[in-house]
């Protein structure tokens, strides 16, 4: 296998083992019961301050009440491997097979199993680099992105301070982010679960700064899991035609052109809550997240032939501006 292919399928393996410092890596993972009265985000990770002094954490979000954790864990708690994807955090384990939870701090409690079946892994390989694309093998950028799952099954119960939620049917999603920071300004869309069908739709915006200067960047990716798949980036030469966002209102709408069609969207967050975000390593920076936002896609060929449209109620949505 090359050398892109080797680093694609690693990003979501640890990768802070020689780090010392101004560095963060978190695993995220989206839950959505099969009713959709509960949506959870869950994320485990570590950070490194300017200083070299080293955490663990895991955050939960619970989209019903808007409530978030976080729970803070000592570094020699932190277990991670390196040639898989396999995180542990005291007792709580995390891989692409499901997780396993046993959280009991001033924070909180959390406890319970979920298991993953159906899965289906971001597409990795020389022909299929990472969401990123070539920006991915770039060193010392500021943040990284992986996708890890697009979409799988769930089965299994969470007790969430003393509330039974059953997430038996439902579906998730798994994505990491790992480096210094994340960009001062970006905004972020996941969304599956749409009322037509299976499918998963991802687009992020950012401003990236590199060697001193700053660029805008985007990506976009649409799959429906029945061979119906279109990828939407600054590297593949696609142009983001239309964008506006309000960052009062929750709002943002764009139209995305690319090689072989046109992705045209709208998202609206619905409530939130407030989630550490690293900045040099240090979780101090409070973001919104909303896991039950409204997002609309289109998706048409190069002809105006319409090849997809359905809504979502259950996306994650950040928009830091």
């Amino acid at each position: 296998m090359s050398q892109e292919g080797n680093i694609m399928i690693k990003q979501a393996f640890f990768q802070g083992k020689n780090k010392k410092k101004r560095y963060f890596e978190g695993w995220y993972f989206k839950c959505i019961s099969a009713d959709r009265k509960h949506a959870i985000a869950i994320i485990p990770g570590m950070a490194i301050d300017p200083e070299g002094k080293k955490h663990a954490f895991i955050q939960v979000i619970n989209a019903v009440t808007g409530k978030t954790w976080y729970h803070h864990f000592s570094y020699a708690d932190f277990r991670a491997l390196l040639d898989q994807f396999d995180v542990k955090i005291e007792d709580n384990t995390f891989n692409a097979q499901g997780l396993s939870l046993n959280i009991d701090t001033a924070e909180g409690n959390i406890k319970g199993r979920l298991c993953f079946d159906n899965i289906h892994p971001f597409p990795s390989g020389r022909k299929n680099p990472g969401i990123m694309g070539p920006f991915g093998l770039i060193p010392f950028m500021e943040c990284y992105h992986a996708i890890i799952d697009l979409y799988h099954e769930i089965k299994g119960e969470i007790q969430l301070d003393g509330e039974l939620l059953n997430f038996n049917g439902g579906v998730g999603y798994i994505e990491k982010d790992y480096g210094r920071s994340f960009p001062k300004t970006y905004l972020w869309l996941q969304a599956s679960h749409f009322e037509t069908s299976n499918a998963t739709f991802v687009f992020s915006r950012a401003r990236i700064p590199f060697l001193g200067r700053e660029f805008p960047g985007f990506f976009a990716y649409f799959t429906n899991f029945e061979g119906l798949t279109f990828r939407f980036a600054t590297y593949n030469h696609s142009r983001l035609e239309k964008w506006e966002v309000d960052k009062e209102k929750g709002s943002c709408t764009g139209k995305l052109q690319g090689p072989t069609g046109t992705l045209t969207f709208r998202a609206q967050m619905a409530g939130g809550g407030r989630l550490r975000a690293p900045v040099d390593g240090m979780m101090d920076r409070e973001i919104v997240e909303s896991i039950t936002a409204e997002v609309w896609v289109r998706l048409t060929d190069r002809q105006g032939n319409v090849l997809f449209e359905s809504s979502s109620r259950e996306a994650g949505m950040e928009i830091c501006l």
